[in-house]
């Protein structure tokens, strides 16, 4: 029997947009595939009445607003077997969404995470669509794009919360989000690593199109996104501060590139001397300072009898490891990303 997914909603006020939210979800999920778990974060404008009224629900209520990552954790606790989904109450679901999701993450046995493409959301996860200016052009859009795309997945260094399933392994092993990130922002970037760092991998399923307006909270609690700014810059420093990541744990080419050194490793290993090469040269193309794949090409180089260029190599891989570990941020040639407020 497969379980249903536990999709958690959390909402601080914006009663509109869940209502829309919560009515796509009813129409376009089948009713045995999910429980419902909403989480009230201190609403004054109607949520808590709507949310009490909706039928089979788990309603959590908070006396204020507590954040993202506290409320999903409430909802993680209140979450039965199965995998958990987290969604923004600012989102418009498609027909065949939580299922295109389900098998993407299923098919995958090493994904520890999933999450669709959208039309508002930073990061790899962003493509590019026509206006959507009403419910009819967004399905249309969302059927044709999983037609043009199905099956396909891609692997990615970070997830974002407005829409994410989460394997229940990865619940086991990592257990909740980070409550220190407040209100919201970076908690789903620290839980991306954290799974990441388990020896998971995150995936974003192709196929499967979710509609975010985005922002409405952070819109509606901090109108000239003044506070907005000084959490994001808050948050950003206690996440670099935690971990201090490397490129491959951030970038998705650094992280294609991370994958393609290892390949090119293992072939090497193995004796397979011009695919490594091959493979070793390819991941340096997406990230030139990758150090695994300078030290697999010298290794390479050294087997072919070229000791001077394999030493220099060997040289330019240490190089590019030490400026990772002497920058604070750990991205030595990148500059910031943008980042979607998700709550």
């Amino acid at each position: 029997m497969i379980e249903p997914v536990n999709i958690i909603i959390p909402a601080w006020n914006q009663v509109a947009y869940t209502r829309q939210c919560l009515q796509t979800l009813a129409d376009h999920t089948p009713p045995d595939t999910y429980r419902l778990i909403l989480v009230d974060n201190g609403s004054t404008d109607g949520t808590a009445e709507l949310f009490d009224a909706m039928p089979g629900a788990e309603v959590i209520h908070f006396p204020e607003n507590r954040g993202f990552a506290a409320a999903v954790n409430a909802g993680i606790h209140r979450a039965r077997p199965g995998h958990v989904l987290l969604l923004n109450n600012d989102t418009l679901l498609p027909p065949g969404w939580l299922e295109r999701l389900r098998i993407a993450l299923e098919e995958t046995p090493d994904a520890g995470m999933a999450g669709p493409v959208s039309n508002n959301v930073s990061g790899s996860q962003q493509i590019d669509t026509p206006p959507l200016v009403s419910f009819e052009e967004m399905v249309a859009f969302a059927e044709s794009r999983a037609r043009a795309f199905a099956g396909r997945r891609r692997e990615t260094a970070r997830l974002v919360g407005f829409c994410l399933l989460i394997r229940d392994q990865v619940i086991r092993d990592v257990g909740l989000f980070d409550e220190r990130y407040g209100i919201g922002n970076f908690e789903d970037d620290d839980y991306s690593l954290r799974v990441l760092r388990a020896g998971w991998r995150l995936i974003i399923a192709e196929d499967a199109f979710v509609f975010h307006y985005g922002g409405r909270t952070f819109a509606a609690m901090d109108p000239d996104a003044e506070t907005y700014r000084q959490l994001l810059a808050r948050n950003e420093a206690l996440f670099m501060a935690k971990f201090r990541p490397q490129p491959q744990e951030r970038l998705e080419e650094a992280l294609r590139a991370r994958r393609l050194a290892e390949s090119a490793a293992r072939l090497l290993a193995e004796g397979h001397l011009k695919q490594a090469i091959e493979t070793g040269l390819e991941a340096l193309r997406l990230w030139r300072a990758d150090p695994l794949a300078l030290e697999v090409l010298a290794g390479a180089t050294e087997q072919l009898g070229d000791a001077r260029r394999a030493a220099l190599l060997r040289q330019q891989a240490e190089a590019a490891r030490q400026a990772l570990e002497a920058s604070p941020t750990g991205f030595p040639d990148t500059e910031a990303e943008d980042h979607d407020g998700t709550g």
